[in-house]
């Protein structure tokens, strides 16, 4: 089995254009597109697969196999025209100037940014539940007139540093009881105990 090169592919499919020729338009005969035909169509389409499977071998996931394969069909669409043949070289005559394209940094690129979402989501899971924990146990011990007076200076005073001046006032007026049982409501929950 012999190894083939692009180079190779480019001389013979260079060999291939040059026996394309045009079909005449009979007499009386109008035809409005220019027809070609190629001498040995068997050897068009062992070349054009054989470049298609080096292609495939030497350059994964490059666009250049897509980009070949289209204008193939092109090249049989347009009655074998030598115009997009020459498209089909120039493509293998680019993947020989340039032979490589960095994947592996797009793809490495990928990965950071997928790991960096699912740390911010696993976070804000965390914090979601660390907040519905101690509402939780602010509801449990306070009664609903006591809520309500909670509730009144937070929606009531525009000032963060005197809303937490008041809280604190507030929650003390409650009494010493009721502070010490939120709190100890909070450290025994299964889910803040485990950190604890």
């Amino acid at each position: 089995m012999k190894t083939i090169t692009l180079e190779q592919l480019i001389e013979e499919g260079s060999e291939i254009k040059k026996q394309i020729s045009y079909i005449n338009v009979p007499a009386g005969v109008i035809r409005t597109y220019r027809a070609y035909q190629l001498s040995d169509n068997q050897k068009y389409e062992t070349w054009k697969n054989m470049t298609i499977r080096f292609l495939s071998v030497n350059f994964p996931g490059d666009r250049c196999i897509n980009d070949f394969e289209k204008t193939s069909e092109e090249f049989s669409k347009s009655y074998k025209s030598p115009i997009v043949f020459d498209k089909m070289l120039g493509i293998l005559n680019s993947c020989l100037i340039i032979p490589q394209v960095p994947i592996a940094s797009k793809e490495a690129s990928m990965i950071d940014k997928s790991i960096h979402v699912n740390v911010n989501q696993n976070q804000s899971q965390q914090q979601t539940i660390a907040f519905e924990i101690f509402v939780e146990a602010i509801k449990d011990e306070l009664t609903g007139k006591q809520q309500k007076e909670i509730k009144e200076i937070i929606t009531n005073e525009p000032n963060p540093i005197q809303v937490k001046t008041k809280l604190i006032d507030k929650i003390k007026s409650f009494g010493s009881d009721v502070t010490s049982n939120i709190i100890a409501n909070i450290i025994t929950n299964p889910a803040i105990w485990g950190n604890f």
